[in-house]
């Protein structure tokens, strides 16, 4: 059952961000997608805009269970949510409500302190039309409700999450705002040595786990080989832990109802 969904146990869907769907949603997401066949792509209710991100949680449950569907998964497969952008709100809120079946969560280019230019066209929107026609990014707004609750909950699930970002976060300003300094939470920056320097003296307050060098935006985190790595490194672990954990019981094993034949066995093996 090499490369099945059975023998590969832990499925990744990655969320995309703000009007994100469609073909642009698989352009700006296929470097990370092609390099796994465990990967399937999540989009935001309504493009992210005119859904508030709660109730876009019952889109993406809906999504997630198509994908484990078409992938020959269980509903209750493990996950390893992969969100950037305003898909990384949602993927930690997900994550949080669903705790037991996320095993890990990488955020990219979180507006974790919210978005200046979201909070701005929001209020300009409610100013114009006297109605919030955009809730979505209001939600992402500075202090914005969501942002309060996510920043109350996330402790719970900080020692699953990892949270990338760049020097060039150009709708993140200040790009430490991307930051979250939660206890548990691994904080990875690409930077070149020059800001990263920069980000010492600077922001001393705010140290990282691990730097990425190089110099990227906000919309060419997803496409990053480093970043890639990392998130591939990461289910190729737990997936290892998994079928460690079948070995020690194997009367707790349930197969999925359909087989399919995937491409490898692990992110390395799909990269060859």
């Amino acid at each position: 059952m090499a490369g099945s969904a059975y023998s590969m146990p832990i499925a990744v869907p990655i969320v995309a961000g703000t009007a994100i769907k469609g073909l642009a949603a698989n352009v700006m997401m296929r470097g990370v997608m092609e390099r796994h066949p465990n990967a399937f792509l999540v989009t935001l209710q309504n493009f992210g805009v005119t859904v508030p991100l709660t109730r876009s949680q019952q889109h993406i449950a809906e999504d997630i269970r198509k994908g484990l569907a078409g992938q020959g998964r269980l509903p209750d497969c493990p996950l390893v949510l992969v969100g950037h952008s305003q898909g990384a709100l949602a993927a930690l809120r997900f994550a949080i409500d669903n705790s037991k079946q996320v095993k890990h969560v990488f955020s990219i280019g979180c507006p974790w302190h919210g978005s200046v230019s979201a909070g701005f066209w929001s209020n300009r929107v409610v100013k114009v039309t006297g109605r919030n026609f955009v809730p979505a990014l209001r939600d992402m707004a500075p202090n914005s409700e969501f942002l309060t609750q996510l920043h109350a909950d996330i402790p719970t699930i900080a020692d699953r999450v990892t949270n990338i970002y760049s020097t060039h976060e150009i709708f993140i300003r200040p790009y430490v705002s991307a930051h979250i300094d939660v206890p548990g939470v691994s904080n990875v920056l690409i930077a070149t040595k020059d800001e990263y320097a920069k980000h010492l003296r600077t922001f001393p307050d705010l140290p990282v786990d691990e730097l990425i060098l190089g110099r990227v935006t906000h919309a060419g985190e997803m496409n990053t080989p480093e970043v890639r790595s990392l998130v591939w490194r990461k289910v190729d672990d737990l997936t290892a832990g998994i079928r460690l954990n079948r070995k020690q019981s194997p009367g707790a094993v349930r197969k999925p109802p359909n087989q399919r034949t995937g491409s490898g066995d692990s992110a390395a093996a799909a990269a060859r």
